[in-house]
C-alpha cells in the first residue's frame, strides 16, 4: 500500500516493543496485505533477527486463512534447504490471540524487482537456475509442490543469484486439493507463470512438473527482461498453453532446455532434478556450430563452474536499500503483488476457533520507492509487446467495506448454474469459491468484481456436470450465511473409485442435519443414515464404490425435519430440490446448506 491508497485500512498494526510469547520482540512493521502483515522482530535471548508473518485481527477466526498458515508451516517444517527460506515456529500469541509464523529474515529483494532494471547475463541465469531448481527438487522429493513459482517468489540477497531463496509456500500442495479451474490473476499460481494443468488442461492434475513449466517461464523472463505473454482471459490462458510458446531469438545455448520445460504435456517435461543438473554447451554467437550434439537433459559427468559464470558486481540503488532491509518479508506476505495475503485454499482442514482479538488501530505503509537506473552487468532487455493494463475503480473504504464485499458476492447473479461463496474477505483481498458447469460466467464475475471493488479476487471454480446444475441453483436460492452454515471437513477431495471418504460436520447447533450426495448423473441420494453423533459434531464414512466423475456433497441444516430431504430412493436433482424448497416455503422453514466437491477417478 502507499500512503494515498484508497483501500488503506484503519488498522495500524502491533506496536514496536510488543513481545510475542516471550520469544520475539517486534521492532517494526515491514508490510501488510489483505489478510495479514509482516514484522521485523528480534529473538529476545539471542538478538537474532527474524521475520514474523501474522494474521490480521479480523482474520483470526477465518478457517481458510488459518488452514493456509498451517499448510505453510507443515510443508516447510522438515524441509531444510539453503535455497528455501527457513521457518522456525508456528503458534498463537496468547495475549493478542493471533496466530503467527516466525521465519528467516533475509536481506534481499525479489527477482521481479531486479528484472525491472534489466535482464540477467547468461552466466548469472545459469547460476540462478541451478540454485532455484535444486531447492524445488528438494521440495519435490518431500512430496511438496510449490504451485506459484514466479519472480515475485524468488528473493536474491544482495543481488547475488547464487544465494537466491524461494519463498511463499502458503499454497504449496502436499495433499489433494479440490479446485480444478481457477479464474483471475489472483489464483493459486500467478496466471502468467501458471502451467497448462493449472488452467484446466491435462486433467487438471498439478504435479511437480507444473513447477518445471513455471520455472521455464521465469528463466525466459530473467534472460530476456520481458515476460512471455501467457496471460489474458480464461480462454486465452488455456489456448496459449496448448503448444510450446514462441521463444523468439532466445540464446541457443539454453533454448533446447526451455523448449523441453515448456512442453504442454507434463509427461514430456524434464524433472526438476534434471533441470538442476543441466549444463549448457555450444555458443550463442555461432548458430552453425554443433549446438545440438548433446542431450539437454543429460546429467554431466563433471561440470565445474568457470570464472565467466560469476555475476558482475552491481551498484545498489536507493530502491534496493529499502527493499534489502525487509523486502523478503513483505513478499512472503504479499506474494509480490500486494492484492492478497494468500492466494487460494478450499476445503482445507479447519482449526479451533480463537477468542476475539483486542481492538487495535491502522496500517503502516512501506516507504515510497524510486525507480532505479540500469546496473552494470545487465543486458538490454528484449522488447516484447506489452499487454494493455486494466484500470479499476476501487470501492470506498470504511468499517463496512468487508460486509459490502460479501453482500456484492451474495447478490451477484451469473445464471441458473452459478453459485459463488466468499470464503475469506478483508478490505482488499477476497478468496471466493464457485460452483458451475461453465467457466465463462466466472470470468465475467471476475472482471465485474475487479471493476467494482478495485482489486483482484481469488476465484476457484469447481466445474459440475449439467445434470448437477439443479443442486447449484438450490445453493444460490438458499443463500450463503457462512456464520450459520454447517462446517464440513473431508479427508480428501479427490479419490480413486473404491476408496473411502471420511468427513466431519460441525457448527449445526440444535438443527436437523441431512447429508446428501448429488452424482455426476444428477441423482440425489440421502446419506443421513451414515451420520454418527459425537461431541458437538457428526462424522461419516462413505465408501465410494465404482462411481466416477465429480460428486457434490451437500450438508443441509434445518430447524425441523423436512420429509422431502429424506427420500428413500435416488431422485432426479431438479425434482428433489424443487420439492425441498416447496416444503420449506409451506412450513416457513429456513434452509442453510454447505457444499463440498469430490472428484472420483478410475
Amino acid at each position: 500500500m502507499t500512503p494515498n491508497d484508497p483501500l488503506q485500512s484503519s488498522y495500524h498494526g502491533v506496536p514496536p516493543g510488543t513481545r510475542l510469547n516471550g520469544i520475539y520482540e517486534i521492532e517494526a512493521v515491514i508490510g501488510a496485505g489483505g489478510m495479514g502483515e509482516v514484522y521485523k522482530c528480534r529473538e529476545i535471548q539471542t538478538g537474532s533477527l527474524v521475520a514474523v508473518k501474522m494474521l490480521l485481527p479480523d482474520m483470526v477466526d477465518n478457517e481458510a486463512a488459518l488452514a493456509l498458515f498451517r499448510r505453510e508451516a507443515a510443508a516447510l517444517h522438515n524441509l531444510p534447504h539453503d535455497a528455501i527460506v527457513r521457518y522456525f515456529l508456528f503458534t498463537v500469541e496468547p495475549v493478542l490471540q493471533r496466530p503467527y509464523l516466525a521465519m528467516e529474515f533475509v536481506n534481499g529483494r525479489s527477482l521481479s524487482n531486479m528484472l525491472d532494471e534489466g535482464p540477467l547475463t547468461f552466466e548469472a541465469l545459469i547460476k540462478l537456475m541451478r540454485r532455484v531448481a535444486s531447492g524445488l527438487e528438494a521440495a519435490h522429493e518431500h512430496g511438496i509442490i510449490h504451485r506459484d513459482v514466479s519472480p515475485d517468489n524468488i528473493i536474491v540477497p544482495l543481488d547475488d543469484v547464487k544465494r537466491a531463496k524461494i519463498i511463499d509456500f502458503g499454497i504449496a500442495r502436499s495433499t489433494q486439493m479440490g479446485d480444478k479451474t481457477i479464474i483471475g490473476s489472483g489464483f493459486a499460481g500467478k496466471d502468467n507463470y501458471a502451467s497448462p494443468e493449472q488452467v484446466g488442461l491435462y486433467g487438471n492434475e498439478v504435479t511437480a512438473k507444473s513447477d518445471v513449466y513455471s520455472l521455464g517461464l521465469v528463466l525466459f523472463h530473467a534472460l530476456t527482461g520481458q515476460k512471455l505473454d501467457m496471460g489474458g482471459s480464461q480462454f486465452q490462458l488455456v489456448e496459449k498453453r496448448r503448444r510450446v510458446p514462441d521463444l523468439g531469438a532466445l540464446d541457443m545455448r539454453i533454448r533446447p532446455l526451455l523448449e523441453q520445460m515448456l512442453q504442454p504435456d507434463p509427461a514430456l517435461r524434464p524433472t526438476m532434478a534434471e533441470v538442476a543438473n543441466w549444463r549448457p554447451t555450444g555458443s550463442a554467437q555461432t548458430p552453425d556450430a554443433p549446438l545440438y550434439g548433446f542431450d539437454p537433459l543429460r546429467r554431466p559427468e563433471s561440470a565445474a563452474p568457470s570464472s565467466q559464470d560469476r555475476m558482475p558486481p552491481t551498484v545498489r540503488s536507493r530502491r534496493s536499500l529499502w527493499l534489502g532491509a525487509g523486502a523478503v518479508a513483505v513478499l512472503l506476505l504479499l506474494g509480490g503483488s500486494g492484492y492478497a495475503f494468500y492466494k487460494l485454499v478450499w476445503t482445507a482442514p479447519g482449526g479451533a476457533a480463537l477468542p476475539p482479538p483486542p481492538k487495535l488501530a491502522g496500517t503502516m505503509s512501506p516507504p515510497k520507492v524510486e525507480p532505479a537506473g540500469p546496473q552494470p552487468g545487465r543486458q538490454e532487455p528484449v522488447k516484447l509487446p506489452v499487454p494493455p493494463t486494466v484500470t479499476s475503480s476501487p470501492a470506498p473504504d470504511g468499517p463496512g467495506r468487508v460486509e459490502r464485499i460479501r453482500k456484492y458476492v451474495a447478490q451477484y447473479t451469473g445464471g441458473d448454474c452459478f453459485f459463488v461463496l466468499p470464503v475469506a474477505v478483508s478490505q482488499n483481498a477476497a478468496v471466493i469459491e464457485g460452483f458451475g458447469a461453465s467457466t465463462a460466467p466466472f470470468d465475467t464475475f471476475d472482471k465485474a468484481f475487479r471493476r467494482e471493488q478495485g482489486f483482484e479476487a481469488s476465484v476457484g471454480v469447481r466445474q459440475v456436470t449439467q445434470a448437477q446444475c439443479p443442486a447449484v441453483k438450490f445453493l444460490s436460492q438458499v443463500g450463503s450465511d457462512q456464520a450459520r452454515a454447517p462446517r464440513v471437513t473431508l479427508s480428501a477431495t479427490e479419490l480413486k473409485a473404491g476408496e473411502t471418504l471420511n468427513g466431519t460436520i460441525e457448527n449445526f447447533a440444535n438443527r436437523v442435519v441431512e447429508l446428501l450426495m448429488v452424482s455426476d448423473r444428477g441423482e440425489v441420494q440421502s446419506l443421513s443414515y451414515l451420520l454418527k453423533p459425537g461431541i458437538d459434531s457428526l462424522s461419516f464414512t462413505l465408501p465410494t464404490g465404482g462411481a466416477n466423475g465429480p460428486q457434490l456433497l451437500l450438508v443441509v441444516a434445518t430447524p425441523q425435519v423436512l420429509d422431502s430431504l429424506r427420500q428413500p430412493r435416488p431422485t432426479a436433482a431438479d425434482t428433489f430440490f424443487l420439492q425441498a424448497l416447496s416444503e420449506a416455503q409451506r412450513n416457513k422453514v429456513t434452509i442453510i446448506a454447505a457444499a463440498r466437491y469430490v472428484l472420483l477417478t478410475n
